[in-house]
């Protein structure tokens, strides 16, 4: 018997980033003057909250070879924020730091999940901002994980 799949390939040419998301995610909006991307899974019209996920990619100085490292500690240093978790790791083949915080979105009196990572190529840095409500953690950081994971970085 054949298993339907459960996840689906996206990708923008402006953020230049091509990952895979559960079935129920899709595509948002796409901005070239940010060179990005948004993918939601609470297109629908149910009130309860669900998660996005922003892919970007963003120009820095040719001579500064951290700047994913930089982006994550300034992230991590917002206040309010709270850092549930750092990991230094690879995505495509590059250095990455991927990291988890937490904080509370006080005009929709929620808890937020962040889960973040930043990977660079030269002197373009690729970020992954996945958000979702902190309740629906179980549910949304498997399926942010597994967008990290599959994360390709397209520089044609």
């Amino acid at each position: 018997m054949r298993q339907l799949p459960s996840h689906i390939h996206h990708f923008s040419w402006h953020s230049k980033v091509s990952l895979e998301l559960p079935l129920s995610f899709e595509e948002q909006s796409e901005d070239p003057e940010t060179n990005s991307a948004i993918y939601a899974d609470d297109l629908d019209d149910d009130d309860e909250l669900g998660a996005k996920v922003l892919a970007k990619a963003t120009a820095v100085p040719e001579e500064q070879h951290d700047a994913y490292r930089l982006l994550a500690v300034q992230s991590a240093e917002m206040p309010e924020r709270s850092l549930e978790s750092f990991i230094e790791c690879s995505v495509d083949g590059v250095p990455a730091v991927q990291q988890i915080l937490a904080y509370e979105q006080e005009d929709l009196e929620v808890r937020v999940l962040r889960h973040e990572t930043f990977a660079q190529i030269g002197n373009i840095v690729f970020s992954l901002i996945c958000l979702a409500p902190a309740e629906r953690a179980d549910e949304y950081l498997p399926a942010f994980e597994h967008a990290a994971t599959t994360a390709r970085f397209v520089l044609l």
